[in-house]
């Protein structure tokens, strides 16, 4: 009779350690799902900002180009023209940034370094462990 409680024992508690992994599983894939989510909503807030800034500094420079055109048509000197080099530059970064796929540029570059240069990003010191952890808990 021993041998029967204690082999459903056995059987209970193995079916118990796999309900348990298997839970395990399902809440870290959802704290995964949610890590992205919430990643997702933080990029897409940054490239709205990103074209909101964009058109407000289009309009600076277009405001500025009317101001060095007026001066020009004073002056006729070409050298009234030069702030608009760097206007127009920064403001054709801005352009590729928001809306024409420096994003994607960027993101294949990173994915580059991630598979090519990993020792770029390696963490001063390596990662943090739960020792390294728990000894600075009591160095401190």
């Amino acid at each position: 009779m021993g041998s029967v409680i204690g082999s459903a024992m056995k059987e209970n508690m193995k079916e118990q350690v796999e309900v348990q992994a298997a839970m395990q599983r399902n809440m870290m894939e959802r704290q995964m799902k949610l890590q992205m989510m919430i990643r997702d909503r933080q990029v897409a807030m940054q490239v709205a900002r990103a074209r909101e800034m964009f058109t407000w500094y289009s309009s600076f420079a277009g405001v500025v180009t009317l101001g060095v055109a007026a001066g020009f048509s004073r002056s006729k000197n070409p050298a009234v023209l030069a702030p608009l080099v760097p206007i127009y530059f920064v403001t054709g970064y801005q352009w590729d940034m928001c809306y024409n796929g420096k994003m994607n540029r960027i993101r294949a570059e990173a994915e580059r370094i991630l598979e090519k240069e990993g020792a770029l990003i390696a963490i001063p010191g390596g990662a943090p462990t739960i020792r390294t952890v728990d000894e600075a808990i009591r160095k401190s």
